[in-house]
C-alpha cells in the first residue's frame, strides 16, 4: 500500500513538472485575473487559443474577462492598495477630505508614481468632506489606513476599475 502512494505521488510530481505549455499559459491567465490583470489575463488566453482553437476553457475565460473586466480591474485597485505600506500617518483631528488626499500622495509615493489610487467622494450633502479625524499609526497597510479613515467618518468605500469611491453609510429611518 505504501509503495503504490509513493508511487502515485511520484507520478503526479512528474505529470506536474510535464505539464503542457498550454496548460502552463492557462495558468498564467488564471492567476493573472485573480491578481486583477486584465491585459495579461487576455494575452494568456488569446495565447492559448492560437495554440489551440478549441480550447474550451480559455474561449470561456475570454468571455468572462470582457464581461467581468470592471470588476476585475476593481479587484487590481484594492490590491495594489494593500501593497502599499505607509510608514507613518499622523492626523490629528484633520478634515477627512484633507485625510484622504494626503493619503493619495503617500500611496503615490509609495509606488514611485506608479498607482495612484484616484479617490473619489460622493458625498451630495458635504457632510463627509469636513467630518475630523485623528489617525496615528506606522507601517500599515493603505487599504487598512482607508478602512480606519472610513470608519471614522462614517462611510464606505467602493473599488471601481479606475478610482475608489466614498460615499456615506446609508442610513435607514431618515
Amino acid at each position: 500500500m505504501k509503495k503504490l502512494l509513493l508511487a502515485c505521488i511520484v507520478i503526479s510530481c512528474v505529470s506536474a513538472s510535464h505539464a503542457s505549455p498550454i496548460a502552463r499559459i492557462y495558468q498564467q491567465g488564471m492567476i493573472a485575473v485573480r491578481e486583477g490583470n486584465v491585459i495579461a489575463a487576455e494575452a494568456a488566453f488569446n495565447e492559448v487559443l492560437r495554440l489551440q482553437p478549441g480550447h474550451a476553457n480559455a474561449r470561456y475565460q475570454l468571455a468572462e474577462l470582457k464581461q467581468n473586466q470592471g470588476s476585475i480591474a476593481a479587484r487590481a485597485r484594492a490590491k495594489k492598495l494593500s501593497e502599499s505600506v505607509i510608514g507613518q500617518i499622523d492626523f490629528s483631528k484633520t478634515e477627512f477630505s484633507d485625510a484622504i488626499a494626503a493619503l493619495g500622495m503617500l500611496v503615490e509615493e509609495e509606488t514611485a508614481g506608479k498607482f495612484a489610487p484616484n479617490f473619489m467622494i460622493q458625498d451630495p450633502s458635504h457632510q463627509l468632506a469636513t467630518r475630523e479625524v485623528t489617525l496615528q499609526v506606522k507601517h500599515v497597510p493603505a487599504k487598512a489606513l482607508l478602512e480606519m479613515l472610513l470608519k471614522q467618518v462614517g462611510a464606505v468605500a467602493r473599488y471601481e476599475q479606475h478610482a475608489i469611491i466614498i460615499r456615506p453609510v446609508a442610513t435607514t429611518g431618515q
